[in-house]
C-alpha cells in the first residue's frame, strides 16, 4: 500500500474537535477493532453484532448504481479502513481517496484490506481534516461517509468543502447517521421533564453533542435543509440499526 500522506502538523491536529479523544492510542488498543498483529475476529464480530457491516451492505447498491467504471471515491473519516476495503472490491470504483484524522487509524489499513480482502492498489491514504480537503475542484465521482457526518461541529463548511471536490452528478453518501423520529423526540422530551422538572423544547438542549466523541445530533428535517440548500436531491432509508442512510446527487 502507498505511503500515508500527511496534511496536518501535530499541532493543527490537537486544535480539531473532539481529536484528544480519536488520537488516545492507548484507549484505542482496548476497542474490538484494534486489529494489529492479525487478530481480526473481534473486529468482524464487533462489525455485525453493531450492525455497522450491515449499514454498509445497505449503502453498497447505491455505489454501485452510480455511473461509470471508473470511479474515484473519497471515503472520509475513514477509522482503520474496512470500508475502503469493502468499496475497493467494486468493479466500478478505481481508486479511492481514503482521509481520516488519526494517524495509527490509517496504519491499520492494510491489516483491515487483508482481514476483508479489499485491493490495496486501488487506495491512497490520507492523513487530514475533512474541512480542508487537498484535492482539486470537481475530482471525484463519490463521497462516502460512515458513522462520520455527525461528527462534524461545522456541517455546513464540511458540505461545502464536499462540494467543491465531487463532480457535477456526484453523490454523497451519510451512512449510520442518527434517526432523530418525532416518538424520540418526544421520549427525550418526557424524560427530560422528569428527571429535570423542567420543560424543555429546545432540540439542541435536548440532544446537545457530546464533547468527548464528538456525536452531533441532527432532525430528518435538518439533513433535508441543509442538501435542499445546496442544490442537491435527497432520499434517506433506515437501516436494520434504526440509523439512516442519506443519498444526496448533485444536480
Amino acid at each position: 500500500m502507498k505511503e500515508i500522506e500527511s496534511w496536518l502538523s501535530e499541532e493543527e491536529r490537537k486544535q480539531i474537535f473532539s481529536a484528544d479523544y480519536w488520537n488516545d492510542i492507548e484507549n484505542e488498543k482496548k476497542k474490538e477493532w484494534w486489529i494489529q498483529g492479525g487478530n481480526y475476529q473481534p473486529c468482524l464480530n464487533y462489525l455485525e453484532r453493531s450492525k455497522l457491516m450491515d449499514e454498509y451492505r445497505s449503502s453498497e447498491p447505491w455505489l454501485k448504481s452510480v455511473s461509470g467504471n471508473d470511479l474515484k471515491v473519497l471515503d472520509l473519516a475513514a477509522g482503520i479502513g474496512w470500508t475502503s476495503a469493502l468499496i475497493s472490491k467494486l468493479n466500478n470504483v478505481k481508486t479511492i481517496y481514503a482521509v481520516e484524522l488519526s494517524q495509527h487509524r490509517l496504519e491499520l489499513f492494510e491489516e483491515a484490506f487483508q482481514m476483508l480482502e479489499g485491493k490495496v492498489d486501488k487506495c491512497q491514504r490520507y492523513s487530514g481534516s475533512f474541512y480542508d480537503l487537498k484535492f482539486e475542484d470537481s475530482s471525484v465521482d463519490v463521497i462516502y461517509m460512515s458513522q462520520a457526518f455527525h461528527h462534524a461541529d461545522k456541517p455546513i463548511p464540511l458540505l461545502v468543502e464536499c462540494d467543491r471536490v465531487l463532480k457535477p452528478g456526484g453523490r454523497i453518501i451519510l451512512v449510520g447517521e442518527h434517526n432523530i423520529t418525532p416518538f424520540r423526540i418526544l421520549k427525550r422530551f418526557v424524560k427530560t421533564l422528569l428527571t429535570k422538572q423542567s420543560a424543555v423544547t429546545d432540540f439542541h438542549l435536548l440532544f446537545p453533542p457530546n464533547p468527548i466523541v464528538g456525536d452531533h445530533y441532527y432532525r430528518r428535517s435538518d439533513y433535508y435543509f441543509m442538501f435542499h440548500g445546496m442544490g442537491y436531491k435527497l432520499q434517506h432509508e433506515v437501516c436494520s440499526s434504526g440509523n439512516a442512510i442519506f443519498i444526496a446527487d448533485k444536480i
